[in-house]
């Protein structure tokens, strides 16, 4: 497996790991006690069920616990450092964990930069980002590391280093199933040269993965909640909108949050079937392009050399129409969009797109937290509608990029990295 790392530009994160730790140290220092109540409530309550039940009782028929097990293991890594009663009072050092996620990621984007003198700036920019250090230091969630794993997959992939990237892929499934919608991009990786000799170590290699992840509940008998708790998350909350200010937010008036999405809204078909149609049809916008050249490529017995800015786009586009899209999205899906933007930015100058959307997701992440408790929450750039505007705005920008960045890849006229 170590093979798998070898003649990656690791190295050219070297220069940074002493200013990232210093960053990483100043932050943990420095930041709140506090988070989103009910989710601190929950990374608590279940921390300390994992140290005095035991980890298999994670998906016991009576257990609340409703996420998958690698976020279980680092949860139980977190609570052995304390006594059960001083489990809930420091659970807002999980952020700590989560931010060596954040901070692991921002390094593999900053590994790409070809200058060097851009790399520290651009490590500043990727840390110090709104949008990232809301989630992870304001709020206390963990999307962070279901980003990490996503970009690790396809930073491995893009290196040709496949199994590992399939390994990181099925470790994020084993974090938040809602990765799945990346597979299609990061199978354009995979799918060349794939021999069925390949094909099965690959298989195996995954199988043995998934079944170490789920082994301890497997020995235990409960493999099936384990099933349960992952495809349960679909139509757990059957609302139009969690929260998230996406397309849904343009076209509807009222509160989305708490109107459900099982209702006809159009030919005789309800806002999530129009949103699902939505949503694979901008998904084979994506893909068709792609699949249709890596076939042509293959009856040719050539490579399809997709160019790396091609695929960042491809990757960002997924999870924006994912969450643009759909309903019952809550306002975090939009997350791991933010880490392929910000390579956009830091690789080809795609700094206004960047901001534009960074920056509007940190501002509908505090109109929901209202941690800063500002005085008016009611001006224009925590409306509801101009937010999903925004992210609109967003979407088109990429779009626009994709289209462009797709004629060009074409023909063979990639654009290099700064």
């Amino acid at each position: 497996m170590l093979k798998q790392f070898k003649s990656l530009p690791l190295s050219n994160c070297s220069p940074l790991l002493l200013p990232a730790l210093f960053i990483y140290i100043a932050v943990v220092i420095i930041m709140p006690k506090f988070g989103h109540d009910y989710d601190i409530y929950c990374w608590g309550k279940w921390a300390v069920q994992l140290k005095s039940q035991g980890f298999v009782s994670a998906y016991d028929s009576s257990s609340e616990i409703n996420y998958l097990p690698v976020f279980l293991y680092i949860l139980k890594g977190f609570s052995i450092l304390f006594d059960v009663d001083r489990i809930m009072p420091n659970i807002y050092l999980l952020k700590a964990i989560t931010w060596v996620f954040d901070t692991a990621t921002i390094l593999l984007v900053c590994s790409l930069v070809k200058n060097e003198s851009n790399r520290l700036r651009y490590m500043l920019f990727g840390l110090l980002n709104v949008g990232f250090f809301y989630n992870t230091i304001i709020w206390n969630q963990v999307d962070g590391i279901l980003t990490f794993f996503i970009f690790a997959s396809f930073y491995l992939g893009w290196h040709k280093k496949i199994t590992a990237s399939i390994l990181f892929f099925v470790l994020g499934l084993n974090f938040k199933l809602q990765g799945i919608i990346f597979a299609p991009i990061l199978l354009l990786f995979w799918l060349p040269g794939l021999t069925i000799r390949k094909a099965l170590y690959y298989t195996f290699a995954a199988v043995l993965l998934q079944v170490i992840i789920v082994f301890p509940f497997l020995i235990n008998g409960n493999l099936k909640n384990v099933v349960k708790v992952a495809f349960g998350s679909v139509d757990y909350f059957q609302f139009i909108s969690m929260n998230a200010f996406n397309f849904w937010h343009l076209i509807l008036p009222g509160n989305l949050r708490y109107t459900p999405d099982n209702e006809v809204f159009i030919l005789g078909m309800t806002h999530k079937t129009v949103g699902l149609i939505l949503f694979c049809s901008a998904m084979c916008a994506i893909c068709v392009p792609l699949y249709w050249r890596l076939l042509k490529a293959l009856q040719k017995k050539m490579d399809a050399d997709f160019g790396l800015k091609l695929m960042l786009v491809a990757m960002a586009l997924c999870g924006y129409v994912f969450y643009y899209f759909n309903t019952q999205m809550h306002e975090r899906y939009i997350h791991p969009v933010m880490i392929f933007l910000t390579a956009l930015a830091f690789l080809y100058r795609h700094w206004v797109l960047w901001l534009l959307v960074t920056i509007n997701y940190a501002i509908s992440l505090e109109y929901i937290c209202r941690y800063f408790e500002l005085n008016n929450y009611e001006i224009l750039v925590f409306n509801p509608r101009f937010m999903a505007l925004n992210f609109t705005i967003g979407l088109v920008m990429l779009s626009v990029i994709w289209y462009k960045t797709l004629k060009r890849d074409a023909l063979k006229n990639n654009m290099e990295p700064v």
